[in-house]
Protein backbone atom coordinates (compact mmCIF):
# COMPACT_ATOMS: atom_id res chain seq x y z
CA UNK A 1 0.00 0.00 0.00
CA UNK A 2 2.79 2.35 0.94
CA UNK A 3 4.65 1.44 -2.29
CA UNK A 4 1.55 2.35 -4.35
CA UNK A 5 1.33 5.71 -2.62
CA UNK A 6 5.00 6.44 -3.31
CA UNK A 7 4.66 5.50 -7.00
CA UNK A 8 1.51 7.59 -7.50
CA UNK A 9 2.12 10.65 -9.76
CA UNK A 10 2.31 13.94 -7.92
CA UNK A 11 -0.47 16.41 -8.63
CA UNK A 12 0.70 19.59 -10.27
CA UNK A 13 -0.46 22.84 -8.74
CA UNK A 14 -3.03 24.26 -11.11
CA UNK A 15 -3.24 28.04 -11.14
CA UNK A 16 -5.73 30.14 -13.04
CA UNK A 17 -4.50 32.84 -15.42
CA UNK A 18 -5.49 35.58 -12.95
CA UNK A 19 -3.62 33.84 -10.12
CA UNK A 20 -0.51 33.56 -12.30
CA UNK A 21 -0.76 37.26 -13.18
CA UNK A 22 -1.07 38.15 -9.48
CA UNK A 23 2.00 36.10 -8.56
CA UNK A 24 4.11 37.62 -11.32
CA UNK A 25 2.88 41.10 -10.39
CA UNK A 26 4.01 40.54 -6.78
CA UNK A 27 7.40 39.24 -7.96
CA UNK A 28 7.98 42.30 -10.15
CA UNK A 29 6.77 44.66 -7.42
CA UNK A 30 8.95 43.13 -4.68
CA UNK A 31 12.07 45.31 -5.41
CA UNK A 32 9.89 48.42 -5.40
CA UNK A 33 8.16 47.39 -2.16
CA UNK A 34 11.52 46.64 -0.52
CA UNK A 35 12.84 50.06 -1.55
CA UNK A 36 9.66 51.72 -0.30
CA UNK A 37 9.82 50.07 3.11
CA UNK A 38 13.59 50.27 3.68
CA UNK A 39 14.38 53.68 2.14
CA UNK A 40 11.20 55.74 1.92
CA UNK A 41 8.75 54.80 4.67
CA UNK A 42 10.74 56.02 7.67
CA UNK A 43 11.64 59.48 6.20
CA UNK A 44 8.03 59.77 5.04
CA UNK A 45 6.65 59.28 8.57
CA UNK A 46 9.43 61.37 10.11
CA UNK A 47 8.62 64.30 7.82
CA UNK A 48 5.01 64.22 9.08
CA UNK A 49 6.26 64.41 12.68
CA UNK A 50 8.76 67.17 11.84
CA UNK A 51 5.96 69.28 10.32
CA UNK A 52 4.60 69.85 13.85
CA UNK A 53 7.96 70.98 15.27
CA UNK A 54 10.40 73.84 14.96
CA UNK A 55 13.76 72.17 14.43
CA UNK A 56 16.97 74.00 15.32
CA UNK A 57 20.37 72.42 14.58
CA UNK A 58 22.65 72.33 17.61
CA UNK A 59 26.10 70.82 18.09
CA UNK A 60 25.58 67.07 18.04
CA UNK A 61 21.77 67.11 18.01
CA UNK A 62 18.65 68.84 16.68
CA UNK A 63 16.52 70.77 19.17
CA UNK A 64 12.80 70.13 18.75
CA UNK A 65 10.03 72.52 19.83
CA UNK A 66 6.44 71.36 19.39
CA UNK A 67 4.37 74.07 17.64
CA UNK A 68 1.28 72.13 16.49
CA UNK A 69 -0.19 73.40 13.23
CA UNK A 70 1.77 76.66 13.33
CA UNK A 71 4.01 75.62 10.39
CA UNK A 72 0.95 74.77 8.26
CA UNK A 73 -0.75 78.08 9.10
CA UNK A 74 2.43 80.03 8.38
CA UNK A 75 2.94 78.24 5.04
CA UNK A 76 -0.64 78.95 3.92
CA UNK A 77 -1.11 82.45 5.31
CA UNK A 78 2.21 84.20 5.86
CA UNK A 79 4.99 82.63 3.80
CA UNK A 80 6.13 84.84 0.91
CA UNK A 81 9.00 84.79 -1.54
CA UNK A 82 10.48 87.72 -3.47
CA UNK A 83 7.50 88.08 -5.78
CA UNK A 84 5.06 85.36 -4.79
CA UNK A 85 3.86 83.20 -1.93
CA UNK A 86 3.51 79.50 -1.21
CA UNK A 87 -0.29 79.65 -1.20
CA UNK A 88 -0.39 81.56 -4.49
CA UNK A 89 1.98 79.07 -6.15
CA UNK A 90 -0.13 76.13 -4.91
CA UNK A 91 -3.26 77.73 -6.41
CA UNK A 92 -1.43 78.57 -9.66
CA UNK A 93 -0.13 75.00 -9.97
CA UNK A 94 -3.62 73.58 -9.38
CA UNK A 95 -4.98 75.96 -12.02
CA UNK A 96 -2.22 74.97 -14.47
CA UNK A 97 -2.93 71.28 -13.84
CA UNK A 98 -6.67 71.72 -14.46
CA UNK A 99 -6.04 73.57 -17.74
CA UNK A 100 -3.04 71.53 -18.91
CA UNK A 101 -4.33 68.01 -18.24
CA UNK A 102 -7.23 67.93 -20.75
CA UNK A 103 -5.08 69.59 -23.44
CA UNK A 104 -2.16 67.29 -22.66
CA UNK A 105 -4.32 64.15 -22.87
CA UNK A 106 -5.92 65.15 -26.18
CA UNK A 107 -2.59 66.28 -27.69
CA UNK A 108 -0.72 63.14 -26.53
CA UNK A 109 -3.42 60.80 -27.82
CA UNK A 110 -3.58 62.65 -31.15
CA UNK A 111 0.21 62.47 -31.63
CA UNK A 112 0.25 58.79 -30.55
CA UNK A 113 -2.38 57.95 -33.19
CA UNK A 114 -0.32 59.79 -35.83
CA UNK A 115 2.90 58.05 -34.77
CA UNK A 116 1.19 54.67 -34.96
CA UNK A 117 0.51 55.14 -38.67
CA UNK A 118 2.88 53.53 -41.17
CA UNK A 119 5.12 56.02 -42.99
CA UNK A 120 8.79 56.43 -43.89
CA UNK A 121 11.04 57.60 -41.06
CA UNK A 122 8.49 56.73 -38.39
CA UNK A 123 11.22 55.77 -35.90
CA UNK A 124 12.99 59.13 -36.33
CA UNK A 125 9.75 61.07 -35.91
CA UNK A 126 8.95 59.11 -32.72
CA UNK A 127 12.39 59.98 -31.35
CA UNK A 128 11.83 63.67 -32.15
CA UNK A 129 8.60 63.73 -30.16
CA UNK A 130 10.44 62.29 -27.16
CA UNK A 131 13.08 65.06 -27.28
CA UNK A 132 11.05 67.49 -25.11
CA UNK A 133 11.41 65.02 -22.24
CA UNK A 134 15.19 65.02 -22.64
CA UNK A 135 15.29 68.80 -23.07
CA UNK A 136 13.22 69.42 -19.94
CA UNK A 137 16.26 70.59 -18.04
CA UNK A 138 17.38 73.63 -16.11
CA UNK A 139 19.74 74.62 -18.93
CA UNK A 140 16.94 74.83 -21.49
CA UNK A 141 14.69 76.67 -19.06
CA UNK A 142 17.45 79.19 -18.48
CA UNK A 143 17.96 79.53 -22.24
CA UNK A 144 14.25 80.18 -22.72
CA UNK A 145 14.51 82.83 -20.05
CA UNK A 146 16.46 84.88 -22.61
CA UNK A 147 13.09 86.15 -23.78
CA UNK A 148 13.34 88.90 -21.15
CA UNK A 149 16.50 90.27 -22.76
CA UNK A 150 14.81 90.25 -26.17
CA UNK A 151 11.82 92.09 -24.72
CA UNK A 152 14.12 94.74 -23.25
CA UNK A 153 15.84 95.24 -26.62
CA UNK A 154 12.44 95.59 -28.34
CA UNK A 155 11.32 98.12 -25.74
CA UNK A 156 14.53 100.13 -26.27
CA UNK A 157 13.70 100.19 -29.99
CA UNK A 158 10.20 101.45 -29.21
CA UNK A 159 8.55 98.13 -30.02
CA UNK A 160 6.63 96.65 -27.10
CA UNK A 161 5.55 93.42 -28.75
CA UNK A 162 6.03 91.87 -32.16
CA UNK A 163 2.53 90.42 -32.24
CA UNK A 164 -0.08 91.18 -29.62
CA UNK A 165 -2.40 88.17 -29.99
CA UNK A 166 -4.70 89.28 -27.17
CA UNK A 167 -5.23 92.67 -28.81
CA UNK A 168 -6.06 91.14 -32.20
CA UNK A 169 -8.47 88.59 -30.69
CA UNK A 170 -10.30 91.26 -28.69
CA UNK A 171 -10.43 93.46 -31.81
CA UNK A 172 -12.06 90.53 -33.62
CA UNK A 173 -14.98 90.56 -31.18
CA UNK A 174 -14.02 87.35 -29.34
CA UNK A 175 -15.33 87.25 -25.73
CA UNK A 176 -12.84 88.13 -22.97
CA UNK A 177 -12.99 84.73 -21.24
CA UNK A 178 -12.26 82.92 -24.54
CA UNK A 179 -9.37 85.27 -25.33
CA UNK A 180 -7.90 84.63 -21.88
CA UNK A 181 -8.20 80.87 -22.41
CA UNK A 182 -6.58 80.97 -25.89
CA UNK A 183 -3.72 83.25 -24.81
CA UNK A 184 -3.13 81.16 -21.68
CA UNK A 185 -3.17 77.97 -23.74
CA UNK A 186 -0.57 79.34 -26.16
CA UNK A 187 1.54 80.44 -23.21
CA UNK A 188 1.47 76.84 -21.94
CA UNK A 189 2.68 75.28 -25.21
CA UNK A 190 6.21 74.69 -23.89
CA UNK A 191 4.86 73.15 -20.66
CA UNK A 192 2.54 70.85 -22.59
CA UNK A 193 5.31 69.80 -24.99
CA UNK A 194 7.70 69.14 -22.11
CA UNK A 195 5.11 66.99 -20.34
CA UNK A 196 3.87 65.13 -23.41
CA UNK A 197 6.80 62.78 -24.10
CA UNK A 198 5.95 59.99 -21.66
CA UNK A 199 2.13 60.26 -22.14
CA UNK A 200 2.69 59.87 -25.91
CA UNK A 201 4.75 56.73 -25.31
CA UNK A 202 2.12 55.30 -22.93
CA UNK A 203 -0.69 55.96 -25.40
CA UNK A 204 1.43 54.58 -28.26
CA UNK A 205 2.09 51.36 -26.32
CA UNK A 206 -1.62 51.13 -25.53
CA UNK A 207 -2.61 51.57 -29.19
CA UNK A 208 -0.09 48.98 -30.33
CA UNK A 209 -1.51 46.44 -27.86
CA UNK A 210 -4.91 46.54 -29.61
CA UNK A 211 -5.41 43.29 -31.55
CA UNK A 212 -4.92 43.89 -35.27
CA UNK A 213 -7.82 41.64 -36.26
CA UNK A 214 -10.26 44.24 -34.86
CA UNK A 215 -9.09 46.76 -37.47
CA UNK A 216 -9.05 44.12 -40.21
CA UNK A 217 -12.64 43.13 -39.42
CA UNK A 218 -13.67 46.78 -39.34
CA UNK A 219 -12.06 47.40 -42.75
CA UNK A 220 -13.89 44.41 -44.22
CA UNK A 221 -17.15 45.85 -42.83
CA UNK A 222 -16.33 49.15 -44.57
CA UNK A 223 -15.58 51.25 -41.47
CA UNK A 224 -13.85 54.59 -42.04
CA UNK A 225 -10.68 55.62 -40.09
CA UNK A 226 -12.87 58.04 -38.11
CA UNK A 227 -15.24 55.23 -37.08
CA UNK A 228 -12.34 52.89 -36.26
CA UNK A 229 -10.84 55.54 -33.95
CA UNK A 230 -14.08 56.13 -32.00
CA UNK A 231 -15.23 52.51 -31.93
CA UNK A 232 -11.93 50.60 -31.59
CA UNK A 233 -8.96 52.80 -30.68
CA UNK A 234 -10.52 55.10 -28.08
CA UNK A 235 -12.41 52.39 -26.09
CA UNK A 236 -9.23 50.28 -25.91
CA UNK A 237 -7.06 53.24 -24.88
CA UNK A 238 -9.50 54.39 -22.20
CA UNK A 239 -8.10 52.10 -19.42
CA UNK A 240 -4.75 53.89 -19.75
CA UNK A 241 -6.15 57.42 -19.52
CA UNK A 242 -6.14 57.29 -15.71
CA UNK A 243 -2.49 56.16 -15.68
CA UNK A 244 -1.48 58.98 -18.01
CA UNK A 245 -3.53 61.50 -16.02
CA UNK A 246 -1.92 60.55 -12.70
CA UNK A 247 1.56 60.65 -14.25
CA UNK A 248 0.94 64.07 -15.84
CA UNK A 249 -0.55 65.48 -12.62
CA UNK A 250 2.38 64.36 -10.46
CA UNK A 251 4.87 65.56 -13.10
CA UNK A 252 3.16 68.97 -13.24
CA UNK A 253 3.59 69.44 -9.48
CA UNK A 254 7.17 68.10 -9.46
CA UNK A 255 8.25 70.66 -12.07
CA UNK A 256 6.28 73.53 -10.53
CA UNK A 257 7.47 76.50 -8.47
CA UNK A 258 5.95 74.83 -5.40
CA UNK A 259 8.73 72.23 -5.43
CA UNK A 260 11.33 75.01 -5.79
CA UNK A 261 9.91 76.89 -2.78
CA UNK A 262 10.01 73.72 -0.66
CA UNK A 263 13.62 73.02 -1.74
CA UNK A 264 14.64 76.62 -0.94
CA UNK A 265 13.00 76.42 2.49
CA UNK A 266 14.78 73.13 3.15
CA UNK A 267 18.10 74.68 2.11
CA UNK A 268 17.54 77.43 4.70
CA UNK A 269 17.36 74.67 7.36
CA UNK A 270 13.71 75.47 8.11
CA UNK A 271 13.01 71.75 8.24
CA UNK A 272 9.73 71.90 10.14
CA UNK A 273 8.27 74.49 7.76
CA UNK A 274 9.57 72.61 4.71
CA UNK A 275 7.95 69.39 6.02
CA UNK A 276 4.62 71.19 6.51
CA UNK A 277 4.84 72.58 2.96
CA UNK A 278 5.65 69.11 1.62
CA UNK A 279 2.60 67.64 3.36
CA UNK A 280 0.35 70.41 2.07
CA UNK A 281 1.75 69.58 -1.39
CA UNK A 282 0.99 65.87 -0.84
CA UNK A 283 -2.50 66.69 0.44
CA UNK A 284 -3.32 68.80 -2.63
CA UNK A 285 -2.08 66.09 -5.01
CA UNK A 286 -4.07 63.42 -3.16
CA UNK A 287 -7.17 65.63 -3.24
CA UNK A 288 -6.87 66.04 -7.00
CA UNK A 289 -6.31 62.29 -7.41
CA UNK A 290 -9.47 61.57 -5.39
CA UNK A 291 -11.42 63.98 -7.62
CA UNK A 292 -10.02 62.27 -10.73
CA UNK A 293 -10.88 58.84 -9.28
CA UNK A 294 -14.47 59.91 -8.53
CA UNK A 295 -14.88 61.43 -12.01
CA UNK A 296 -13.45 58.24 -13.55
CA UNK A 297 -15.98 56.14 -11.63
CA UNK A 298 -18.87 58.43 -12.60
CA UNK A 299 -17.97 58.47 -16.30
CA UNK A 300 -16.67 54.85 -16.23
CA UNK A 301 -13.22 55.81 -17.47
CA UNK A 302 -10.52 53.23 -16.92
CA UNK A 303 -12.66 50.08 -17.03
CA UNK A 304 -11.26 47.25 -19.12
CA UNK A 305 -12.87 47.18 -22.55
CA UNK A 306 -12.63 43.39 -22.82
CA UNK A 307 -14.34 42.63 -19.48
CA UNK A 308 -17.72 44.00 -20.63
Amino acid sequence: MQAQQLNAPKKKLQLTYDQQKTIWAIIFLLPWLAGLILLFLKPFIESLRFSFFNLTPQIGYIAEEFVGFENYLFALNSHTTTNSSFRLEILNTMSDALFNLPVLLIFSLFIAVLLNMKFKGRGVVRAIFFIPVILNSVAVTAALGGGDAISQILEQQGISKLFDLEFYLLSGGIPDFLVGFIVGLIGRIYDILALSGVPILLFLASIQSIPGHLYEAAKIEGATPYEMFWLITLPNVTPHIITVTIYALVDTFMTSTVSTIISDTLAKQQWGLASAMAWIYVGVVLLLLVVIFILAKIFKIGDSHYEH
